[in-house]
């Protein structure tokens, strides 16, 4: 098994929340969709949720963004009970079918200016070696 986890301050990352630009870059339509209206009471802090989940993803991985995974390459969306749920897509999925990974979960809480994520996933057993049989050697 594999485990990744990230903190953020959400007042930190608002800024960051609030810039199209940087929206655009690290978040998918989908996940922004999911965050609300701009501005709105809980925009900043559902979107820093999202990106503390991308951050343990990578964890996960073992790598960092730019190392062969995109910030788009992991989609964090939530179920029809809000729960999180991410997807992986280009750099993200090669990594993780590389490293035999899956039944990737992923959850997160919110507490007061902070948002923890945790990221796991299991990792598929070795193929087992093969014995030699008597005239093999």
């Amino acid at each position: 098994m594999r485990i990744g986890v990230d903190l953020l301050s959400v007042p930190r990352f608002a800024r960051i929340a609030e810039h199209r630009r940087y929206r655009a870059l690290v978040f998918t339509e989908a996940e922004l969709a999911q965050a609300g209206e701009i501005g709105g009471e809980r925009h900043a802090e559902r979107l820093a949720g999202r990106f503390c989940v991308k951050e343990a993803v990578c964890k996960l991985l073992g790598r960092g963004f730019g190392q062969g995974v995109r910030w788009r390459d992991i989609e964090v969306t939530s179920d029809a009970w809000g729960a999180p749920r991410a997807t992986l897509s280009g750099g993200a999925r090669r990594l993780a079918d590389d490293a035999g990974l899956f039944g990737l979960v992923v959850t997160l809480t919110h507490q007061a200016d902070l948002v923890v994520a945790v990221a796991a996933a299991q990792v598929a057993p070795p193929p087992p070696i093969p014995t030699p049989t008597r005239g093999q050697r």
